[in-house]
């Protein structure tokens, strides 16, 4: 959701040249760093990146604050010991992108640009790829975009690969940047307006109906969730057993536009779990949660230190799932370790 306006630009950094030692990043690192460096944060056929410790035992996140690391996919890197938090605006990049594997992409608009600090989320297939929201349009999101396109690209051999931008949900801070990418080649942005939403995708039931969108040898499963907004979709991705949830579930502040549909969809996200779709990562588009439990940083804040961790586990969304349940057809504001509810 996007809170109330702050200064928009609060520190540019010149996006290339930056790079960090704490995991891959793009610009400033090759598309195989991404997937291969930090040897201390890599292990295992899946690669952990728990906390870069060096033994690869990265961890889900199990306790109060959920930690940082976890395993990725077939041969990534899983996630950096810490993500970029605004509080290093000299050194910091406009988009920190992160190799998970090396078809899938986390880019975290800084928030030395924007005390929103969206996640986006870049998948790529044999025949296309799809980026998952645009930030709020105060970043250069399209050159940092457009740079892991043409590092994977070399590495795969190809000449070209169309690009899908899709939103989690419609609100100014995740299409914001719409206009860059639709001025790359090979680009096709959907709107995020529910009837744009559900004619791409061939959604005709909307929004009980789970349809798939096939990558190329890599299908998602579009499951639409609204609640939040009136377009959001969750995506699931089969291979990596993904679950991207936007701003229905992250750790922070879950503002609840429309309670029976967001008690709905959230429960419709489980049963979809529970119909043999394992999920190893729950991962949203911000993070407001510190690392101590149950608290959040000021509405605003564009300084995140001690920053919770992006990914959660399957356990926090089935725990979600029952606070609602519980709080029956009138909800309350309630503040959990890992999440607060806050309805509207």
């Amino acid at each position: 959701m996007l809170r109330p306006c702050l200064p928009a630009l609060v520190c540019v950094i010149a996006l290339t040249g930056c790079s960090s030692s704490d995991g891959p990043l793009f610009p400033g690192a090759t598309a195989e760093a991404a997937a291969q460096s930090s040897a201390a944060g890599t292990g295992g056929a899946g690669g952990a990146g728990g906390m870069g410790s060096a033994s690869g035992s990265g961890n889900a996140s199990s306790g109060p604050g959920g930690g940082m690391g976890g395993a990725g996919g077939a041969g990534g890197a899983g996630f950096p010991p810490h993500w970029d938090d605004g509080t290093a605006c000299a050194s910091e990049p406009e988009v920190m992108v992160w190799a998970y594997d090396e078809d899938t992409y986390i880019l975290r608009q800084s928030l030395c640009t924007n005390f929103e600090g969206p996640f986006l989320y870049l998948l790529f297939g044999a025949d296309k790829a799809l980026l998952q929201d645009t930030g709020t349009g105060h970043a250069d999101v399209a050159s940092a975009v457009q740079g892991v396109l043409d590092q994977w690209l070399v590495k795969k051999g190809k000449a070209s690969i169309e690009l899908i931008v899709t939103h989690s949900h419609g609100h100014g801070d995740h299409v914001g940047g719409d206009a860059q990418l639709a001025a790359l080649p090979n680009t096709t942005v959907v709107p995020a307006n529910l009837n744009s939403v559900t004619s791409f995708y061939g959604i005709t039931q909307w929004p009980t109906q789970v349809v798939q969108y096939d990558l190329g040898g890599r299908i998602l499963d579009i499951i639409p969730i609204p609640g939040h907004h009136a377009s959001h979709i969750a995506i699931y991705d089969r291979r990596d057993d993904l679950l991207l949830t936007g701003d229905t579930l992250y750790p922070g502040r879950l503002y609840i536009n429309d309670w029976p549909a967001y008690k709905a969809s959230v429960g419709r996200l489980v049963s979809f779990v529970g119909m043999g779709n394992p999920v190893v990562w729950v991962l949203g588009t911000h993070i407001e949660m510190t690392t101590t439990p149950g608290d959040d940083y000021p509405m605003g804040a564009n300084k995140h230190p001690s920053e919770h961790a992006l990914e959660l586990g399957y356990p926090i969304l089935d725990e979600l799932n029952q606070a609602i349940d519980a709080m029956g057809a009138t909800p309350v504001y309630e503040v959990h370790s890992d999440f607060i509810i806050y309805p509207l």
